[in-house]
């Protein structure tokens, strides 16, 4: 039960950076949408034509993972109580497991329909390019979340 309220949290802390930054500026995302989205919105000029730097991208996504590995780490240790390295792994990864199927499922498909930059190009949040494309990110995010878990289990042992 403490699992399932854990992952409704996460998401929740998951997705209150990705609408304060959504709001301020939109183009920040732009490497996250599918080419299917960006092509068209550079056809209307819409956008730049060189899209944002990867580095700004690496940065914000690397500061992120380091914020969620300490707060990951902390309710690990001192809220569930969990001492060893497998059980902070494999607890860690299926919180990581559920953030990332949610931003899939939820934020990627079933949100973008009501996405400005989806409305601007016109394109169907199940057009099979852009599912495939957001498909293909999660499964990168599930072996990113394998790195997560064994950071978060070592600093779990290390407190």
């Amino acid at each position: 039960m403490i699992l399932a309220l854990e992952c409704v949290i996460a998401c929740i802390l998951f997705t209150i950076p990705l609408e304060i930054l959504g709001a301020m500026r939109r183009e920040v995302f732009t490497n996250d949408y599918p080419p299917v989205v960006m092509d068209k919105l550079r056809e209307l000029n819409l956008i730049a034509e060189k899209p944002p730097a990867k580095k700004s991208d690496i940065i914000r996504k690397l500061i992120a993972f380091v914020v969620f590995a300490v707060l990951f780490a902390v309710v690990l240790r001192y809220i569930n109580g969990i001492t060893t390295f497998m059980s902070a792994a494999l607890t860690a990864y299926l919180l990581w497991f559920a953030v990332d199927w949610y931003d899939f499922l939820v934020i990627d498909i079933m949100l973008a329909p009501f996405d400005k930059f989806y409305k601007l190009a016109k394109v169907s949040a199940i057009d099979r390019s852009a599912v495939l494309f957001h498909f293909k990110s999660s499964m990168k995010g599930m072996l990113i979340g394998l790195v997560f878990a064994s950071v978060i289990s070592l600093i779990v042992i290390l407190v």
